[in-house]
């Protein structure tokens, strides 16, 4: 009897302390790790565990905000300055990848850092950044935690610089 309980109680807080300890983030916000991604286009997969070691400027735009299209061609001018530093990744909600494609070229965005994403707001990495529409987005540091929540390009250089 002693040893089941004792047993019991053994496996009762190693389950307390083991699901106390959570990885997970709850709200992609400043501060916290961010939750991993893997972004598709054509050839090429991406995804937040690669870039680990660098900063990333991680961007969701629709074509339809203008809003979301100047400050997505702003920050990838000011990122090409520190292209040694960070990596750009652009996620875009459109309904039709047509209409994607034909922004990436008329706003002249590098193609190897826009993706668009299919699955629009029923996509994971939708509901991991809690986004909603227009323009989100996110600078991660080397470490992948959340530094910057929508920084200007004179934040994103500054962070950069330290």
């Amino acid at each position: 009897m002693k040893k089941s309980l004792l047993l019991i109680v053994s496996v009762f807080l190693m389950l307390f302390f083991t699901s106390s300890y959570s990885t997970k983030v709850v709200r992609a916000t400043t501060g916290n790790i961010a939750p991993n991604f893997e972004v598709k286009n054509n050839d090429t997969t991406i995804s937040l565990n690669k870039m680990r070691g660098k900063y990333v400027l991680l961007t969701f735009w629709s074509s339809a905000d203008a809003e979301s299209r100047i400050s997505n061609i702003k920050n990838e001018v000011e990122a090409q300055k520190f292209s040694k530093q960070l990596a750009v990744v652009g996620v875009n909600y459109d309904r039709n990848e047509i209409i994607f494609n034909e922004i990436i070229k008329r706003d002249k965005l590098q193609n190897g850092t826009q993706f668009y994403d299919q699955d629009g707001d029923q996509s994971r990495i939708y509901g991991d950044y809690h986004l909603d529409h227009g323009y989100k987005s996110y600078l991660i540091d080397p470490a992948g935690e959340i530094i910057a929540e929508n920084p200007s390009t004179s934040q994103l250089a500054t962070m950069i610089s330290q």
